[in-house]
């Protein structure tokens, strides 16, 4: 239809939420509350900064459209390989004539209900059921193959549910009891939306409603403002609660919101020095408290140097080198003892240099001046014995000199030297940097500073004792004592002198008035910011709720139904035209609407909302207060005709059930109109009413259009498809027909008597045949002048009821007597029992029938000339004889 694809081209500029929403809306009747969940997800991803979808929008396509296929003429030859179609056994199949008329007749049950849901699956009817399975069976997925022409070229396609129909199938209409509530709808007001604006209407209804979705999901987001009102002013603080919403830099934010320990202590400060009305005081006591505080860090500098993690590696370098140093030293004496071993036991020992020592220094200035020493020249004597030095003697005093003179021993002596005076510097250091008074006024003024500096105190103590212990026992295994966390004692209490500094500037500027004026704007800034710390997690959620808000507001501004309302308007003033009002009317006629009564077209726009309605000339009222119930549906068939006039093409056109028992006063009228649409396209028509059937049957004769009658039945399972109708929808020739056949196949297997069964077979029949000499009576003796259900009498036909002969009529009784009496409708004694008739006097019987109907037809067909000529000569009267 080429509304739905000028929709189908604007749906393209469409977001892909809104694309998915009217594929939803095509291919189903309603949108589920799981379909809106979606939906606001989606709309959300679109214009709301929402995380992406779980499931992709999938956008409107040919394939979810009925009716928006190639635009080529498609015509029905069948289905066939059914599978999991209700309960139908496999590969059920239906042949249909590709022309004309094809009618499937089916009682209740008998599975034309499912024939009915696999068509309008397979051509995409503009409402739908899904096929189902065998409902007490394994449920597989239904499928059918589908046989058709395109423009007189043969196809076939597979269908599955669940998977797109073949595009050229949707180019055959469906009509429908649901097709028609697209017609009558609202409550039953009768209001006409030509296919795609019915799903337009129905995608505005669902953006309000998503619009509903998300104003209460936004309405549930609070703002309360009035949190903050206790820090609005004139501060930094006031001005960012001003603006605070959604452009809040939330870096700024916690910022101001976050106090430094210098904030703090500044806060405090600037509290104190501006209840002063003379600082100069205190800024002097200031002054000389950080003096003595510096003292105390010059203190702190020095005892750090000692204790350090570097100075005790050194001290361990030089523990290691001394006794390194010892143990040369030792060596050196073990071998001056071997190169003489006169000598005494310890000579070479510590003692014993002492001794040497001091021998050299009294030879070298009282007793040989002028000479170095060991003096051992020829008469020189010992400088402690006195007396003169044998020659070993003199050896003896070189060597000791030699010793003594050598590397390893002054090594030794150094290394000790070294090692005493680094001990020295360790045991001499004061890890006490602070008197009483001071320590007493720090503890007062910084507690957390006395507190670290009396575990800095305890701290070089320990490793003071650490070291000296390691180095008296060589044991350098146990752990070093820790240094308390966080800066070292000198740095934290320069702090305070800093801060000192600035708390005595501060208090000798709040002598100047215009300092101190700075300095109170400098507290109140503080304390508005002290006083938003405590309400920083508040206003970071406010801002991300704003964020919410506005996020949540730009989907409701996308979800405004404008857009879409203004296409329908346009679609509706493009297609909904007056040729279409015109096609209505002139359907209602053909379908026998002859009241006073007449609907019209209009069309009206109602918030966003363009509608074609249906309304009744000259009332005001809604006109389902004026019609009634089979009105409206002659009305909807009406409109869904002229939808079909405005086709550019001649497909297949299916009705499942046209007519009920709510329209019978337009029954006959509706079949000679399908009658009459069968001769310009294939018609298909499901029904289940007999009397309609009838009908369309008589309508169909009439018209002289080609038709097949199929029947729906039952075979141990449903859904068995019999070429022709069911013997009460059978005509007269048909049934006669049938009844020949059976009496045939009894003759054919009887010998010369007939058993209990034959006999039966042939008392049935001859049932048969009494009903179908009283239709025939009805029918072809009586030309059909008044009929069962029916209010007409045709007076017309009546005419060809003339001409009997009393011949005939006797004939015609003659056999009704015998199927009277052969039938079981009435009990007989047994002594007049009456001979069942054999099967050659039930087809001699069949025979005379068909004559006797022949000849009237004979007679009707002559009296229906006759009747054309006189009305043709009435049309003429002034025309020469």
């Amino acid at each position: 239809m080429t509304l739905v694809n000028d929709l189908l081209v604007w749906s393209t500029e469409l977001k892909g939420w809104q694309r998915d929403a009217l594929r939803r809306l095509f291919t189903q009747d309603a949108l589920s509350a799981d379909d809106l969940a979606s939906l606001v997800v989606m709309v959300k991803e679109a214009h709301g900064n929402g995380s992406a979808s779980p499931e992709p929008p999938t956008p409107l396509a040919q394939a979810h459209v009925a009716g928006a296929g190639s635009g080529a003429t498609v015509q029905l030859l069948g289905l066939s390989n059914l599978s999991n179609i209700n309960g139908f056994p496999a590969g059920r199949r239906v042949d249909l004539q590709p022309n004309g008329l094809t009618v499937l007749f089916g009682e209740n049950g008998v599975g034309k209900s499912g024939y009915a849901r696999l068509l309008k699956n397979t051509c995409r009817a503009r409402r739908r059921d899904n096929v189902r399975p065998n409902a007490f069976g394994v449920a597989g997925v239904p499928a059918a193959d589908v046989s058709f022409l395109v423009d007189g070229n043969p196809q076939q396609a597979t269908w599955t549910q669940g998977e797109a129909s073949n595009s050229d199938l949707s180019m055959i209409s469906v009509y429908d009891a649901a097709c028609a509530m697209d017609y009558v709808e609202e409550e039953g007001t009768p209001v006409f939306l030509p296919y795609g604006l019915g799903q337009m209407n129905r995608l505005v209804v669902a953006q309000r409603e998503l619009h509903r979705i998300i104003t209460a999901e936004r309405d549930a987001v609070a703002l309360n403002a009035g949190l903050f009102d206790p820090i609005r002013g004139e501060t930094v603080v006031g001005d960012l609660i001003k603006g605070l919403g959604v452009g809040t830099d939330v870096d700024v934010m916690k910022t101001l919101g976050t106090l430094s320990e210098e904030d703090e202590v500044r806060l405090q400060q600037l509290a104190q020095v501006l209840q002063d009305m003379n600082p100069e005081p205190k800024a002097q006591a200031l002054d000389r408290q950080s003096e003595r505080l510096e003292v105390g860090a010059q203190h702190a500098v020095s005892a750090y140097a000692v204790v350090t993690d570097e100075a005790f590696q050194t001290l361990r370098r030089l523990h290691v080198e001394n006794i390194a140093a010892e143990e040369a030293y030792q060596a050196a004496q073990k071998n001056l003892r071997e190169v003489d071993e006169a000598t005494l036991p310890g000579t070479g020992n510590g003692l014993w240099k002492l001794l040497f020592e001091a021998a050299e220094r009294f030879s070298t200035t009282d007793a040989y001046p002028g000479h170095s020493f060991p003096h051992t020249e020829d008469g020189a004597k010992c400088v402690l014995c006195q007396t003169v030095l044998a020659p070993d003697a003199q050896q003896r005093m070189r060597d000791f000199s030699t010793f003594v003179n050598e590397h390893a021993a002054a090594n030794a002596t150094a290394a000790a030297n070294t090692l005493r005076a680094a001990l020295a510097v360790l045991n001499n250091a004061n890890f006490t940097p602070f008197d009483a008074p001071s320590l007493a006024e720090l503890k007062a003024v910084a507690p957390d500073e006395h507190a670290h500096l009396v575990a800095v105190c305890d701290a070089w103590q320990l490793r003071r004792t650490w070291l000296t212990t390691a180095v008296e026992t060589n044991d350098w295994t146990p752990a070093i004592p820790a240094f308390p966390d966080g800066d070292r004692l000198e740095i934290r209490l320069r702090r305070l002198i800093e801060a000192n500094k600035v708390a005595a500037q501060t208090l000798r500027q709040t002598d100047d008035p215009e300092n101190r004026a700075r300095l109170q704007e400098e507290l109140k800034q503080l304390k508005a910011r002290q006083a938003f710390a405590l309400l920083l997690p508040q206003a970071e959620q406010y801002v991300r709720d704003s964020i919410v808000r506005q996020n949540l507001d730009k989907c409701l501004s996308a979800l405004s139904p404008t857009g879409v309302s203004t296409k329908m308007t346009n679609l509706a003033r493009q297609y909904v035209t007056s040729a279409l009002a015109e096609a209505m009317t002139t359907e209602l006629q053909l379908l026998g609407y002859r009241r006073d009564v007449q609907p019209e077209l209009a069309g009206r726009t109602s918030a966003g909302t363009t509608k074609v309605t249906l309304k009744i000339k000259g009332s005001n009222l809604d006109a389902h207060h004026v019609l009634s119930e089979g009105e409206q549906r002659a009305i909807a068939l009406a409109l869904f005709l002229a939808e079909i006039r405005s086709l550019p093409h001649h497909s297949a056109v299916i009705f499942d059930d046209p007519s009920t028992s709510l329209d019978h006063r337009y029954r006959r009228k509706m079949a000679e109109r399908l009658a009459s649409l069968a001769m310009e396209r294939q018609v298909i028509v499901l029904t289940h009413d007999a009397v309609f059937l009838t009908e369309l049957n008589t309508a169909q004769r009439k018209a002289g259009v080609e038709a097949s009658y199929k029947s729906v039945r039952w075979d141990n399972a449903p859904g068995q498809i019999v070429e022709g109708l069911t013997w009460e929808t059978m005509n007269c020739k048909m049934r006669l027909e049938d009844i020949a056949k059976v009496a045939q196949e009894i003759q054919a297997t009887i010998g010369t008597y007939m058993n209990d069964d034959s006999a039966q077979v042939v008392t049935r029949a001859y049932g048969k045949l009494r009903g179908t000499i009283e239709r025939a009576v009805r029918e072809e003796f009586m030309n059909n002048t008044v009929q069962p259900f029916s209010d007409v009498v045709s007076v017309e036909s009546f005419g060809a009821v003339i001409g009997h002969t009393q011949a005939e009529w006797e004939t015609l009784i003659d056999i009704y007597d015998r199927s009277c009496e052969a039938i079981e409708a009435h009990d007989t004694p047994a002594e007049r029992q009456l001979p069942i008739p054999p099967p050659e006097q039930l087809l001699r019987d069949v025979q005379v029938a068909v004559e006797l109907i022949g000849d009237a037809a004979k007679r009707r067909k002559v009296y229906e000339r006759a009747r054309s000529d006189r009305n043709a000569a009435r049309k003429k009267p002034f025309q020469a004889a």
